[in-house]
């Protein structure tokens, strides 16, 4: 199909430049998208910034690239690399890399058919204004580590992310109230309000409390191992004093489904892919703990007025423990696996001489649980 003629008026100018007859002047459309970009009226240096502009989109540059030797990094199969080689190294955390593939499969899609070297700062920032303050943060902090690889490959001159600025992003989400999460808690099946009071006496993060097995209570004790801070901090390892307040949540989490997770839960039908993905069926998913919680507290409506973003999930019953503890008069930092200098390092940590924060979880929670 052979391109449509332009206009007698248009006739001359180089491709996508027209001359607007209501202005007098000229205007440019860009082909990527479509948009219109005033040009002013003086036909020469219009028809110059048109050529140079034609010359940057042409897609026939990759090719004569390859003639000269200048074979370019696609960003997509640099992705790809980051994705199979980078990442895997770190040992992130199951629910950090499902974050991760969120964005980098929407970096596919922004910048599909780009070169490493051909995005720019601009381009990045445009991307980054278009998500909401804490999505561009978390997107930003991605692409500067992506760059940052892609630079000392010799891909790209510089790090395009980095010369970006963070948005300042208010935190929205309010916190739990005693009374709220004591109704959410009666609106939630019996493994949901399991999961609520262990983290409540113990004040630990999602991963770590659907992580609590039984076989981790042993001579009095509850050994636990924070996934987020395992490889950051010596506070990572807390060894919880098994006090009457956790014996009375660890004995109810005993029931007629045999499973080794304390928060456990049997499924209406166990699909095959839960067999391939799960060490046991009966292992309860973050996502799924988020949802059902979701629920709970809609069900409950103990938060009458406050917007979407404003309501507080799972995660946030960590905070109102800790909130408790402080009330009540106990140090709950190490209970939380927050670091103090005084930590001795836990280098060899796939040795029996680890050693242990004691933690003593006696909050009292009767004014929640009834």
């Amino acid at each position: 199909m052979t391109n449509r003629p332009r206009l007698k008026i248009n006739k001359g100018l180089p491709t996508n430049l027209y001359f607007d007859k209501r202005r007098l002047s000229y205007r440019y459309r860009r082909p990527s998208d479509g948009k219109w970009f005033q040009f002013g009226k003086d036909r020469l240096k219009a028809i110059d910034a048109a050529k140079q502009l034609n010359l940057t989109f042409m897609k026939g540059t990759d090719l004569v690239s390859i003639v000269l030797g200048e074979v370019k990094e696609s960003f997509d199969s640099f992705l790809t690399m980051y994705e199979t080689k980078i990442l895997p190294p770190r040992e992130l955390a199951k629910s950090t890399l499902s974050l991760y593939a969120g964005h980098i499969n929407r970096l596919r899609t922004t910048f599909e058919g780009k070169a490493v070297d051909q995005i720019t700062v601009k381009m990045v920032a445009e991307y980054l204004d278009s998500r909401p303050p804490i999505i561009a943060n978390q997107a930003r902090k991605l692409l500067v580590d992506i760059f940052n690889h892609a630079a000392s490959k010799g891909l790209c001159p510089d790090n395009p992310a980095s010369s970006t600025i963070s948005r300042i992003s208010k935190k929205q989400r309010k916190r739990h109230t005693i009374e709220g999460i004591k109704a959410i808690r009666e609106k939630s099946p019996t493994w949901l309000q399991n999961a609520i009071d262990l983290a409540l006496i113990t004040a630990q993060r999602r991963t770590d409390i659907l992580d609590m097995k039984f076989e981790g209570c042993k001579d009095g004790f509850l050994y636990v191992i924070q996934k987020k801070t395992a490889k950051a901090s010596d506070t990572a390892w807390i060894r919880f004093a098994v006090t009457p307040e956790l014996q009375t949540v660890i004995t109810r989490c005993r029931d007629n489904v045999v499973s080794p997770y304390l928060v456990h839960r049997q499924p209406n039908r166990i699909l095959e892919k839960h067999r391939q993905t799960k060490d046991h069926w009966t292992r309860v998913e973050e996502k799924y703990l988020s949802k059902i919680f979701k629920e709970a507290r809609d069900a409950a409506g103990c938060y009458v007025g406050w917007s979407e973003a404003e309501m507080p999930g799972f995660h946030e019953v960590r905070a109102l423990s800790l909130h408790l503890y402080k009330r009540a008069g106990k140090d709950a930092q190490i209970i939380a696996g927050h670091a103090t200098e005084a930590m001795t390092k836990n280098y060899q940590k796939d040795h029996a001489d680890i050693i242990w924060s004691d933690a003593s979880p006696d909050l009292n929670i009767s004014e929640i649980t009834g």
